[in-house]
């Protein structure tokens, strides 16, 4: 769904600007003013106002007057060599407007589009360059921990369809899906669309049996269906393996008794529950502890 990941990624930077900044800081050792809020900024990068001369966004860090460091953010799905001809017109635009230094990052999903992103751009027989810097799925952290998901939720977000792919991504997922809910209602409706996007088939059904989230009507055929069916006769089965999935995926060790256990519980509020106890788990006790 190449649309909706390019605006759903541009939406996740406009919405968060202080979570590209953390990422900059923290896992790309960029050296970036401190204690300084980041604040999102016109786009528009030169004098005539062309789409195509328009940036996805502009993080600056420090006055409005007098930045301290500005940010240009490209989200990119696929290789385009027309924007590393449009780059560092971005990047000189920018410079020329506000007079202090300015960084190209670039945000893609796509390891492979990546690696392609973080070549250095030749501005002419070797006599100049633009250096992108790239944040792709080995640069975003996975998150599973609820609190931290409840932090940055659009973090949250980006690790869940960074890492969508991977065994154990259902975690992933679920910390977002969670962590999204009480966000403001636009946000809301495009963050769960976009993380199911980005998810392998299993953990997809297994999600959307276990958690759909509250109030959300879903856009995509797939999840339409799996929510539907998940309703119907056989869905105390279904969380069943789910649960003891979950269980697995967490770490621990599900014995032939408890496995017995599970599957022969035929109250679905019960299940529920264990559900929804996994995430916050620290061992087995925790999830099938009495009320």
């Amino acid at each position: 769904m190449p649309k909706l990941s390019h605006e759903a990624l541009v939406h996740l930077v406009r919405a968060a600007p202080q979570a590209i900044v953390t990422l900059l800081r923290e896992l790309l050792a960029v050296d970036l003013p401190a204690h300084v809020p980041a604040r999102i900024t016109a786009a528009e990068l030169v004098d005539v106002h062309f789409a195509e001369y328009r940036a996805d966004a502009v993080i600056v860090l420090g006055p409005a007057e007098r930045p301290d460091e500005a940010i240009v953010v490209e989200a990119q799905g696929d290789a385009d060599p027309r924007k590393r001809v449009r780059w560092p017109l971005y990047v000189a635009g920018l410079r020329a407007r506000l007079g202090c230094p300015v960084t190209l990052v670039v945000l893609t999903l796509d390891e492979s589009v990546a690696q392609w992103c973080a070549e250095p751009i030749d501005l002419g027989r070797g006599r100049g360059w633009i250096d992108p810097l790239v944040i792709g799925p080995r640069q975003i952290p996975v998150i599973t921990d609820l609190e931290q998901a409840r932090r940055l939720p659009e973090l949250a977000v980006l690790s869940a369809a960074a890492h969508g792919s991977e065994p154990g991504a259902e975690h992933i997922a679920l910390a977002a899906l969670l962590a999204v809910r009480d966000l403001d209602s636009e946000r809301e409706l495009l963050y769960p669309d976009f993380i199911l996007s980005h998810l392998g088939a299993v953990a997809r059904a297994a999600l959307e049996l276990l958690m759909p989230p509250r109030g959300y009507e879903y856009q995509s055929d797939f999840a339409r269906k799996y929510y539907g069916e998940g309703i119907a006769a056989g869905e105390i089965k279904g969380e069943a393996r789910i649960l003891l999935r979950q269980l697995r995926l967490k770490g621990f060790e599900v014995s032939l008794e408890l496995q017995a256990r599970v599957e022969g519980c035929k109250d679905l509020a019960q299940l529920d529950l264990w559900l929804e106890r996994i995430l916050p788990a620290r061992s087995l006790a925790d999830v099938f502890a009495e009320p």
